[in-house]
């Protein structure tokens, strides 16, 4: 067994904004609000509001998305902070209830291929973007795309000690279950309202692994 390994949320948390909601922000056409609404408050889960979200976008292609990642930033201290642990030996994996499709883009364009990403599925089959969900879970509380507390729970069986770093309401479920958590934005919120121990954090330069 391994002594520890880091998860880490993607957009919001090494994406400078949320890469999946600007992107129906910007393309969609129709009321995506009110399915993003109906997500928030837990009328629809995360599978079905990303499914509706983006069969509001016409003419979605890969050109497009290539278009649209160009105009997206990572956190300038991710870089550092990954090439630092991985010198350490420590694993590294990205849990991300968005679309894998994205998130590997995203990484290329910064030369981070060797990121294990643990997300939801996206390819192009002919004219349309299938989202499928490899990493769901029957028993998940919040029906997610990706469980994260089941991938949390399944590596737990490698690693001695979990620290997960995230900002958003997909990690709410997992907060209270890693060994240590950092958190930001509205996860920050939600751990202070919730009295969830945390350490609050502005950007990768603020995670410190002793190890």
């Amino acid at each position: 067994m391994k002594q520890l390994c880091i998860l880490s949320d993607f957009d919001g948390t090494i994406t400078q904004k949320d890469g999946i909601y600007s992107f129906i922000e910007a393309y969609a056409k129709g009321d995506w609000q009110k399915i993003e609404q109906d997500w928030a408050v837990g009328k629809i889960d995360s599978k079905e509001c990303l499914t509706e979200e983006f069969k509001l976008v016409p003419k979605l292609s890969e050109e497009l998305i290539s278009y649209f990642i160009d105009t997206l930033e990572i956190d300038e201290t991710f870089a550092d902070f990954y090439n630092e642990i991985t010198a350490k030996g420590i694993d590294f994996y990205i849990v991300s209830d968005g679309i894998d499709y994205f998130i590997k883009r995203i990484l290329k364009k910064y030369n981070l291929n060797d990121i294990n990403v643990i997300s939801n599925h996206g390819e192009f089959r002919r004219e349309f973007f299938e989202i499928t969900f490899p990493n769901d879970y029957p028993e998940c509380i919040n029906n997610a795309g990706t469980c994260k507390c089941k991938v949390l729970s399944d590596l737990r069986k490698d690693y001695e000690k979990i620290i997960y770093i995230g900002d958003g309401v997909s990690d709410y479920c997992v907060a209270d279950k890693a060994d240590i958590l950092y958190a930001k934005k509205r996860l920050l919120n939600y751990c202070v309202e919730k009295g969830i121990k945390h350490i609050s954090y502005n950007d990768f330069s603020n995670i410190k692994i002793n190890f």
